[in-house]
Order: C-alpha cells, then structure tokens, then sequence
C-alpha cells in the first residue's frame, strides 16, 4: 500500500501514545506526526518516534489542524494519505485495507461525508464535508483544491470549491459514519471533540 498516516497532535501525549499503540498493532505502513506541542509535552511524544518507529515533525507553537494537515500533505510524497484523530483509538484490523481498496483514483477521498454550512455547522441542506477525523485521500487529488485551513472544519475550502464545482468526488463509507456515531464499532472509536475540550480551543474560521 502506497499510503502514508497522518495525524496533527497539540499537548495531548496521552491521546497520541494511545492512537500510535492501537494502531501499531495492525500495522507498519509510514506514520507522520505534526506536533506544535509545549516544551512540557513535547518532552514526552518526541520519545514516541522510536517507540512508535513515526516521523515527527516539531513545531515551537501551536500549527493548529488544519495548517498541520496543508504542511504535511506537502510533505508526504506518497500516492495515498490516511488522516487521523489524534484521540482516535483502532480496535481492529481491516480499515486501512478497506478503504483503499474502496478509493476511486479519480477520488479526492473516502470517509463520513457530513452535510455543513459554510462555517462548517451540520445542517440538513448545505455543502458535503469529508470529515478528516478517519479518511483516506488522494494527495495529487487534494492538492488540486485548497488545502486545509485554520479552521473547526478544515477541510471547509477544499469542500466548498468541490461543491461549487458540482464535483462528485468524494466518497461516503457507512462503517466510518457508523464508528463515529453508534455504540457498536467496526474498526475505530473517536473520541469526538477530545482535543478540543483538552486544549479549549475551536476555531470557526481564519
């Protein structure tokens, strides 16, 4: 598989250690982590690239999500990225198999598809929004629209330009929007708004 994970980390080493350890235990395929962490909790996830066999990329502030996630799809030279929560937790092998092998090559990418406004708020009528909390994308795809942003919903710029051109481009996959919203999970479990209530932080738009 030529993919590469990808999760944005801010001060929350607990959260980190328990994704990399969950899924390092399916998996060996390449792992970035863009951390803008404090000295104090850096202290602890920089000791996570050799325990995790992760390439992390330190920044002395906080990147944020979204801006993470734009430094990194730069970066990352392989065809097919997988983004992840930071407090996402992998409970069974088979996700990343199945959703690769689901990605159109024509795709921007595969995940929950939710329904948002342009402040990036469900509504029932409004704009798709691939939610980046478990997807997997095409990077030569993605990096045709905007890149995400700082933002609640950083994905929002991309999805907006997406829409606007009547594109049909992303792809829903039921067990993703099953694991983020019922009790019974396949593959994943998140923890949602874990970060945000750790750090208090939730930015509408930039």
């Amino acid at each position: 598989m030529n993919i590469t994970a990808l999760t944005v980390n801010y001060n929350t080493p607990d959260f980190l250690e328990r994704l990399l350890s969950t899924f390092r235990k399916y998996y060996d395929i390449p792992f970035i982590v863009v951390d803008g962490s404090d000295d104090e909790n850096y202290s602890l996830i920089s000791g996570f690239a050799d325990k995790f066999q992760v390439e992390i990329h330190h920044f002395p502030y906080n990147i944020h999500h979204g801006p993470g996630l734009a430094y990194a799809i730069k970066y990352i030279k392989s065809e097919k990225i997988l983004l992840l929560d930071s407090d996402l937790i992998v409970i069974k092998p088979g996700f990343v198999e199945d959703l690769n092998s689901k990605l159109k090559p024509e795709s921007y990418g595969i995940g929950d598809i939710q329904i948002v406004n342009e402040r990036g708020f469900n509504v029932r009528n409004g704009i798709k929004y691939l939610h980046p909390a478990c997807a997997l994308i095409n990077r030569e795809v993605a990096l045709r629209f905007p890149l995400p942003v700082l933002h609640g919903a950083p994905m929002i710029q991309a999805m907006k330009e997406i829409d606007r051109q009547k594109l049909d481009i992303l792809q829903h996959e039921a067990w993703v929007t099953n694991d983020f919203r019922n009790p019974e999970k396949k593959f994943v479990i998140h923890d949602w708004n874990g970060t945000v209530n750790r750090t208090k932080g939730y930015n509408l738009q930039k």
